[in-house]
């Protein structure tokens, strides 16, 4: 059975090229333009990664939701993109566990395609 991974973007263009890009690679993808919607997701499609922009709605949104997924004890892994120059788990100085890593956008597909591998296969 496929992997799950579950995109949550507020940007389409992003969502289009990642879908197609891990559709290509053999993964179930769904897509969710903010967290509230991807929210609703998880309970339906119930992903085994998702991979979520930092700013949305709101400048912290991605960081928000993955504390909140961590709150409620949805065991979900989380990689983070953000536009931020220079992003990187070291910059935002977080410690969420579920947040596997932070990067910076434009992502490199290959090198996000490994961590999506490493994290999934762990």
């Amino acid at each position: 059975m496929a992997k799950k991974i579950l995109l949550i973007d507020d940007d389409t263009d992003i969502l289009t090229a990642y879908s197609a890009f891990f559709k290509g690679q053999g993964y179930e993808i769904r897509t969710a333009l903010n967290t509230t919607i991807g929210r609703k997701e998880i309970r339906e499609f119930s992903p085994d990664l998702m991979i979520v922009d930092v700013m949305m709605e709101q400048p912290d949104e991605g960081f928000v939701f993955a504390q909140q997924m961590l709150d409620e004890k949805v065991a979900i892994p989380i990689i983070i993109t953000s536009s931020i120059a220079n992003a990187g788990q070291e910059i935002f100085d977080i410690d969420i566990p579920n947040v596997k890593s932070v990067l910076q956008k434009p992502v490199d597909l290959e090198k996000l395609s490994a961590l999506v591998n490493r994290v999934l296969n762990k």
